[in-house]
């Protein structure tokens, strides 16, 4: 548990930092998308590395602080009007909010497999 709200916790950090630096660029263009597609996947590497393993509450935090981020960076960017951010902007926060919970995820693959047989010697 105390393992999990660190991993959380790193991934806002991330997510914090994003935002910031984000924030100083324009929020247009491919490159925004690009910077989405990468900000979701800091902030569920951030959890990972923390964490070790992927979670549904996990893939959903990853999910909503790097979409917290990109809609912060783009609020910042356009200085406080999010109302002419472009439609490649609103994907950028999605791709990120996408990228994060899909990387943060649990494995299917650990649930569904047995234990090894044990060795015979």
């Amino acid at each position: 548990m105390v393992r999990q709200s660190l991993a959380l916790a790193a991934g806002a950090a991330v997510a914090v930092v994003a935002a910031a630096v984000l924030g100083e660029y324009g929020f247009d263009g491919w490159a925004v998308v690009g910077s989405g597609l990468l900000a979701g996947l800091f902030v569920a590497e951030a959890e990972l590395a923390v964490s070790k393993v992927g979670s549904r509450l996990q893939a959903g935090a990853a999910g909503a602080f790097a979409a917290a981020a990109l809609l912060w960076a783009g609020w910042i960017s356009t200085g406080h009007r999010l109302g002419t951010v472009t439609w490649r902007g609103w994907v950028a926060v999605a791709l990120a909010a996408a990228a994060g919970a899909v990387r943060a995820r649990p494995t299917g693959a650990a649930r569904r497999s047995r234990p090894a047989p044990a060795a015979k010697e």
